[in-house]
């Protein structure tokens, strides 16, 4: 099988444990590709670091098409850098963690053999996408996790939000946020939203410090068109995909669709409901331990 491995960055207490991953890899009977700028920071940051890959990667276009399985070696944020990597291409994506707290890297380092050959059961998450006249032509339009639009100045945004065409009352805030069921648990939760499991079909719309006392974040079907439109005194906002972003115009409308391409990833090794107690401390309370 061929393995794709990304990165972006490492902490130095977690390296001896990101080298045994890799030990793992080099021993197996795979060939594995390497992100090339990820490679080249192990290199600088570990005299010590040899492992020699069957290949390099550095775009989407250069990961081979029959590449069996992804590995993000980080946290989060990692996992996310590498969905441009993979939309479309239905190469599922494995996150171990070697991040803070890794809600959406869950394999464990003990089960990367059986990863390796192909021991593993997939799960697929709904993609998130979006069309606005300002993206650049080399974005992304796609989100695992959520969209925002949010006030790059200090003066909150007003916006005009629509479901299928029907206007929801206007309002001003710091922002907006359309989140998937998987992203319920990220930036959306911050914010005030609802926690949802990963596995049903809505979209989640999430006031982002709004200036009234009676708006609350709207949970919507997959199915919907929700368009978002704005007015600043300053000149744009800012269009976040996850954890990457662009400018967009006052008074420039982006539209967010759930996409019909899904994103595969390796079935976490934890229950979600375990994974919220455990990373999030949902119910924690000195009581439970009596």
């Amino acid at each position: 099988m061929k393995v794709a491995i990304f990165g972006r960055t490492v902490y130095r207490a977690s390296l001896p444990r990101l080298m045994e991953v890799l030990d793992i890899v080099e021993k197996s009977s795979c060939e594995a590709y390497f992100y090339e700028p990820f490679y080249r920071y192990l290199a600088e940051l570990s005299p010590s670091f040899s492992f020699v890959p069957s290949g390099f990667f550095s775009s989407r276009d250069d990961i081979p098409e029959d590449t069996g399985l992804l590995l993000s070696l980080g946290g989060d944020g990692t996992f996310l850098s590498s969905v441009p990597l993979v939309v479309g291409k239905k190469i599922p994506v494995a996150g171990i963690n070697f991040g803070r707290l890794g809600f959406l890297t869950t394999s464990k380092i003990e089960g990367i053999a059986s990863l390796l050959r192909g021991e593993f059961r997939i799960e697929k998450r709904t993609l998130l996408k979006m069309d606005c006249k300002s993206m650049p032509e080399d974005f992304c339009p796609y989100a695992l996790n959520e969209f925002s639009v949010q006030r790059k100045g200090p003066a909150v945004l007003e916006l005009e939000i629509k479901v299928d065409g029907e206007p929801i009352p206007r309002y001003m805030a710091d922002g907006v946020l359309v989140a998937s069921a998987t992203g319920s648990t990220a930036y959306s939760m911050s914010a005030g939203g609802p926690i949802v499991m990963p596995g049903c079909r809505v979209l989640i719309i999430v006031p982002v410090a709004p200036h009234n006392l009676n708006i609350r974040p709207l949970v919507v079907s997959d199915t919907a068109t929700i368009e978002v439109s704005f007015s600043t005194r300053y000149k744009d906002a800012t269009l976040s995909a996850d954890n990457r972003s662009f400018s967009i115009p006052d008074g420039e409308t982006a539209v967010f669709t759930a996409s019909s391409t899904e994103l595969e990833i390796v079935s976490p090794d934890n229950g979600f409901m375990e994974a919220l107690s455990r990373k999030l401390f949902w119910g924690a309370d000195w009581r439970n331990s009596i």
